[in-house]
C-alpha cells in the first residue's frame, strides 16, 4: 500500500507539484497538530507552520532518501516539539508566491472531520474525546459527567491519542 503512495509521491515531487502533494498530506498534519495540542487554537497556527516549513524545503531544491511521508512526519514532530519549546516555527515565503490551490484546512478541522477521526474508538474512548474536543470540556469536567475518575479520563485520553495518532500515520 505504502509503495504505491511512495510512488505517487515521488512523481509529485519530480514534476514540482508540491501543492498538490501537501494537500494530499494535509489531514495528517492537522490531525496531529489537534491531537497534539489538544484542539486548541494553536493547532491550526502549527499546522501552517508545517505546511511553509515543507515548502520552503521543497524550493530549496531538497530531496530525501527515505519516503516524502516520512519526511512529512519527521517534520511534523519537529515543528511542534519547537512549539512546545517556545522556539520560533514560522518560515518566510519568497516574494510573489500565491498558494496554487484553495486553503481546505477550515473544512478538515471541523467537527465532522473530528467526528469521523473518532468513529473506530471503543465507545469509552470515543466518548472521552468527544468530550474533550468537540464540547471543549476538561478532564474533571469530563470525569464528573460520565462518573469516572479523573485517573480514568487520563488513560482514555492517552489511549484514544495513541490510536488516533496511529490511524493518521498508518491510514
Amino acid at each position: 500500500m505504502h509503495r504505491d503512495s511512495d510512488a505517487e509521491d515521488t512523481r509529485l515531487l519530480e514534476e514540482g507539484r508540491i501543492a498538490v502533494l501537501l494537500a494530499k498530506y494535509d489531514p495528517a498534519i492537522v490531525g496531529r497538530c489537534i491531537a497534539r495540542l489538544h484542539g486548541s487554537s494553536d493547532a491550526e497556527d502549527v499546522a501552517q507552520d508545517i505546511r511553509l516549513r515543507l515548502l520552503a524545503e521543497f524550493h530549496r531544491g531538497r530531496r530525501y532518501r527515505v519516503p516524502y511521508r516520512v519526511v512529512v512526519h519527521q517534520v511534523v514532530g519537529w515543528t511542534l516539539r519547537d512549539h512546545f519549546a517556545g522556539r520560533p516555527t514560522d518560515v518566510a515565503l519568497r516574494e510573489g508566491w500565491e498558494p496554487a490551490v484553495e486553503d481546505e484546512s477550515p473544512a478538515i478541522v471541523s467537527q465532522d472531520y473530528l467526528e469521523r477521526l473518532f468513529d473506530p474508538l471503543p465507545a469509552r474512548q470515543r466518548e472521552v474525546l468527544e468530550l474533550r474536543y468537540l464540547e471543549g470540556l476538561e478532564r474533571d469536567e469530563i470525569a464528573e459527567r460520565l462518573g469516572m475518575s479523573a485517573n480514568a479520563v487520563d488513560q482514555a485520553l492517552h489511549n484514544g491519542h495513541a490510536k488516533v495518532r496511529d490511524v493518521l500515520i498508518h491510514g
